[in-house]
């Protein structure tokens, strides 16, 4: 993963400039190219004229703090969806509330590891192009699902799964929320048919070898029979999405809100994420979860 955000850009925001320079060269050495500000308003200015693929930016500066410029950012429409990675210097748990609810899906804690840096800056920056990657593939894509009134899907690769929930998105009247349905069929196929767990999902994102591990896995005969069943069904009012996997579940409730227990690991969101937009219901012990995406 840290070879694919070779090239891609980032904004570092802190008064300290001992910190800019120190945070500029860690983050040049991972290939990035790294724009700076020192403030809240040179912050802003740099974002009306660039937008770059994350924000690294820090909660406490004179005039304006953090929490102020990430609520400017979540409330810009072509800048809402660059992820913002907060830095601070407490670990204070109210504080990282805070920024979850603001819109921060990453946090830092001063003195930052360098390993933990690498990873959190890596998936922030993976998951924004990956997002973005499908965005453009439903401007692009044509919408073969406008006239079906219902089918079934079964698939088992991220790549299928990922061409479905483009076209579930397309069909709908939101594509750009609807997207983050991809989220859900990601954890059908990783965590319920494939067995990986939470901690094993943090390991292959921090050295890079997620998508490799679920490709091996994917030709493992024990998963030979395993694909993920999607039921899309269409009413006058609304679109109903079901995702089943063969997996055994898993304790759904701790993950439907943004949890700042988690804030600090690389992953963990997506569930809630798609919760914010979409209509989630799942059942018996987690291994189906139907979505109803409103017509209005």
């Amino acid at each position: 993963m840290k070879r694919e955000i070779q090239g891609q850009s980032i904004l570092v925001v802190d008064d300290s400039l001992t910190v800019r320079m120190e945070l500029q060269a860690l983050l040049e050495e991972m290939g990035l190219k790294v724009m700076l500000a020192e403030d809240g308003r040179q912050c802003m200015d740099a974002l009306q004229h660039a937008k770059p693929d994350a924000v690294l930016l820090d909660v406490v500066m004179p005039e304006m703090d953090g929490f102020e410029v990430l609520r400017w950012i979540k409330h810009q429409p072509e800048l809402e969806d660059i992820p913002v990675i907060m830095q601070t210097a407490t670990d204070d748990m109210k504080s990282i509330k805070r920024g979850i609810d603001e819109g921060a899906f990453y946090y830092l804690t001063k003195p930052i590891g360098l390993e933990l840096l690498q990873s959190i800056i890596s998936a922030a920056i993976y998951d924004f192009l990956q997002k973005k990657a499908l965005r453009e593939q439903i401007l692009e894509s044509e919408n073969p699902l406008g006239s079906m009134v219902e089918g079934t899907f079964r698939f088992r690769t991220l790549a299928d799964g990922e061409y479905l929930a483009v076209r579930i998105a397309n069909a709908s009247p939101s594509p750009k929320k609807v997207t983050v349905i991809n989220e859900l069929i990601i954890n059908a196929i990783e965590h319920g048919n494939l067995g990986v767990t939470y901690d094993e999902k943090t390991q292959y994102i921090d050295n890079g070898t997620w998508r490799s591990e679920i490709e091996r896995r994917l030709a493992l005969p024990e998963h030979a029979g395993k694909d993920v069943e999607v039921r899309i069904k269409k009413y006058p009012d609304k679109m109903t999405v079901l995702i089943a996997d063969h997996g055994p579940g898993f304790d759904f409730g701790n993950y439907l809100e943004l949890d700042e227990s988690r804030a600090l690991d690389n992953h963990g969101r997506g569930i809630a994420i798609a919760n914010t937009y979409l209509n989630l219901q799942y059942h018996g012990t987690g291994n189906e979860v139907m979505i109803t995406i409103p017509f209005y």
